[in-house]
């Protein structure tokens, strides 16, 4: 798979001995045709006014979006879970567990294609459990009470796990990435600040797609992708960020910037973290500053980069854009490799 894949017009770099780089730079005009029509209606795509419930969202799963697979609900620390079964369950207990965060600016519930992309997961992948996790969001629970209560979820996600001998991978994209990336890496810190404290059983690699790595939107490269990127803009990211961090949190703090948080600590830890960034994205240069930091430290990983493709490019893929199915492909095969 993966040197089927590679050989399209892509070539793979190493960025350190952990690293690996697989960069493409193609577009299908129908992509073309697609970012084109973004670009018009990026005022309507990115206009959200949310009126949820406080705390966790009770999610209505759009059953269309799952077939064939069905869907199993439960709550752990009053966050609710959503378990995708595929239609021919395994005879044997599953052995993996991905547990999936949508991205959504912080305040969106998942939209139908994370649906769709996790219900792909739970086909494709052989002895896996594939879980969509409701997190509290913004406006009414911001970075400050939300984080806390997502930390003891992953703490006991973590020891049920552990105690099931599941592998456990954490995915993301975006603002799910971001949280996704925190959650381990804060973990990890608080443990090692506190050697008193029980220790965490800790994930096998964490998967993110267009990752926000870095809250406060200073990397001078964001403002070059402006006229590229036809979903986002810096003005967008910024007010994103804002409803996250509110008034309470530092932008710079890590447990909302992963970029600055404790990297020696995840690389000790053995945890592999993998990616997918794209060129049109002005998200971008901070998940490529995040992904250089990996490779610094040694974290072992596989990251997809692919120029003139727009934020959360993967998410195409229930449309059959070939781009977003390629790309779904590479981070299937990257999961089945583990």
């Amino acid at each position: 798979m993966v040197a089927q894949f590679m050989a399209e017009t892509c070539h793979a770099a190493n960025d350190g001995p952990s690293i690996r780089i697989t960069e493409r730079n193609d577009r299908t005009v129908l992509m073309s045709m697609l970012i084109r029509l973004v670009r018009l209606f990026r005022k309507q795509l990115n206009a959200s006014n949310p009126k949820h419930e406080d705390e966790s969202i009770r999610l209505k799963p759009p059953v269309s979006k799952l077939k064939p697979c069905s869907y199993s609900h439960r709550t752990v620390c009053d966050i609710h879970i959503y378990d995708i079964v595929p239609p021919k369950q395994p005879t044997k207990t599953p052995s993996k567990h991905i547990y999936y965060i949508a991205g959504g600016s912080w305040q969106m519930v998942p939209s139908e294609q994370h649906w769709w992309i996790c219900a792909k997961l739970a086909q494709v992948l052989p002895n896996t459990i594939v879980s969509m996790i409701s997190v509290p969001l913004a406006p009414n629970n911001t970075a400050s009470s939300s984080f806390p209560w997502c930390l003891r979820l992953y703490r006991e996600i973590m020891q049920v796990a552990d105690h099931a001998g599941e592998r456990v991978t954490f995915m993301g994209d975006s603002s799910g990435a971001n949280i996704v990336l925190c959650l381990v890496m804060e973990t990890l810190r608080q443990e090692a600040e506190a050697p008193e404290m029980s220790r965490t059983p800790t994930p096998i690699s964490v998967m993110t797609i267009s990752p926000s790595t870095d809250m406060t939107r200073t990397n001078p490269d964001i403002e070059k992708l402006r006229p590229l990127d036809p979903l986002l803009s810096p003005e967008i990211i910024r007010a994103t960020a804002k409803a996250w961090t509110a008034d309470d949190i530092d932008p710079a703090d890590r447990i909302v910037s992963p970029i600055n948080a404790d990297f020696s600590l995840l690389a000790r830890s053995g945890i592999k973290v993998h990616g997918v960034t794209a060129g049109y994205d002005v998200l971008s240069p901070d998940g490529v500053r995040f992904r250089d930091r990996c490779s610094e430290y040694g974290i072992k990983g596989e990251w997809l980069h692919w120029e003139k493709q727009m934020h959360c490019f993967v998410l195409t893929a229930p449309y059959r854009l070939s781009e977003g199915r390629k790309g779904l492909e590479w981070v299937i095969d990257v999961l089945k490799r583990e």
